[in-house]
């Protein structure tokens, strides 16, 4: 599919869409902003027989979801926090970051004020997450190991894979929605590479290890069947019949797409969708073109889009994972999905190993006792899970006051 066809749906507001172009629910990522942020530039229009976007990155293929999208809503307040308190020796917290009537606003006024605004406790949950990424980052220095800026763009490159982002700027615009930049968020993606450093070497996961996560998940590595189609759309069954007629009479199908079609995402380009998996156009559509052999036409279709006229131009079957091709892949989906599992325990640990003491929520993990067994504390309400990967979405991590919000990548998994 071109990449003017495939713009997410979510990214052009609904009010300035044709009734025929609106998906069938208003879809948006769903974290909350931590600051006003500029609205996004305004995308070209998807063609109307896509689905939705999901509002959150689509399963990786180890089965997990993406992590990236977590801790957005803390990033703006704990990036600044971050700058205030960095260089905090010295004089540093004195330095002038306004000025009025001719008298200096300091770093050290800054923060106080925010303390104000936000709260001790909210502080104190930005601090711990500031404190979380640095903990992250010293037990990944230990492992010898290292996140490259290679590592952070193939991680990149592959959400925006994923996740059907055709374009740079798709991409930006979604972080954008969610209050953050590109380099925001590479920042955010290397505590989550860095996890995949620790855990690499914490378990050392055999050949049989990986092989065996493989087979578990072997449908999640191969090559799905595709499609390739082009279509009309019309506003009235009426419509629809009569270009069909027209069509069977001989009619070009991508001159009459360009003329009478109302889906403004693929018109200019005689209809054409290009190739397509299932599960990225709406129901009625793909059961109609999956229908289809090579070179057939449909007759008029219905969907909540309206009505199409649907012709198929190419197939493609599926083909099957061999493990020699993926295994890079299902290393970073087995550490991801370790890492889910086990942060929590991991993270309790490294705290007392970094001797980590917030003293705004009053936590000391140094002097801090076992948590008692499992089946003897209330169960914690599941957090958002995920995956990480230079070849996959990210792993699961825990809550966004405790977790990092990106996730980890190619060579991160060595």
């Amino acid at each position: 599919m071109s990449e003017e066809n495939k713009d997410p749906l979510q990214a052009v507001p609904s009010d300035e869409r044709p009734e025929s172009d609106k998906p069938e629910e208003n879809v948006e990522i769903e974290e909350e902003r931590s600051a006003p942020v500029e609205e996004a530039p305004k995308a070209k229009p998807a063609p109307a027989a896509v689905r939705p976007a999901p509002a959150k990155p689509a399963a990786s293929g180890g089965g997990n979801k993406s992590w990236p999208w977590i801790a957005i809503a803390v990033i703006a307040i704990a990036a600044l926090i971050f700058v205030l308190v960095r260089d905090s020796g010295g004089n540093s917290m004195n330095k002038a970051v306004g000025e009025l009537d001719g008298k200096s606003i300091t770093q050290a006024d800054l923060y106080n004020e925010m303390v104000k605004t936000t709260g001790e406790a909210q502080m104190g949950q930005q601090l711990d997450q500031i404190m979380m990424f640095k903990v992250i980052s010293n037990e990944a220095g230990k492992t010898g190991g290292q996140v490259t800026d290679a590592d952070v763009d193939a991680y990149i490159a592959d959400i925006k894979k994923k996740n059907n982002f055709t374009t740079d700027d798709q991409f930006s615009q979604a972080l954008a929605s969610s209050g953050m930049t590109l380099d925001q968020f590479k920042e955010q993606t290397r505590p989550q590479l860095e996890l995949r450093l620790i855990f690499a070497k914490k378990l050392n996961p055999s050949e049989d290890d990986l092989k065996a996560y493989f087979d578990k998940n072997k449908d999640n590595y191969g090559t799905p069947e595709q499609v390739r189609a082009s279509h009309i759309l019309l506003q009235t069954k009426e419509e629809a019949e009569a270009v069909l007629k027209q069509l069977k009479q001989g009619a070009d199908f991508a001159t009459l797409a360009k003329e009478k079609s109302i889906d403004t995402g693929s018109k200019d380009n005689g209809g054409d969708l290009g190739f397509f998996g299932k599960g990225v156009m709406n129901e009625q559509f793909e059961t109609a073109a999956f229908a289809l052999k090579t070179g057939e036409m449909s007759d008029v279709v219905q969907s909540p889009n309206g009505y199409h006229i649907i012709k198929l131009t190419d197939r493609k079957e599926a083909v099957a994972a061999n493990y020699d091709d993926v295994k890079d892949q299902v290393k970073n989906d087995y550490l991801d999905e370790k890492i889910n599992e086990g942060f929590s325990d991991w993270f309790t640990e490294a705290k007392k190993t970094e001797g980590y003491k917030n003293f705004l929520t009053q936590e000391d993990a140094t002097t801090a006792t076992e948590t008692p067994p499992a089946d003897s504390v209330p169960s914690e309400s599941a957090a958002p899970s995920g995956s990480a990967s230079s070849d996959s979405s990210a792993s699961a991590s825990p809550s966004a006051s405790s977790s990092p919000s990106a996730s980890p990548s190619a060579s991160a998994s060595q």
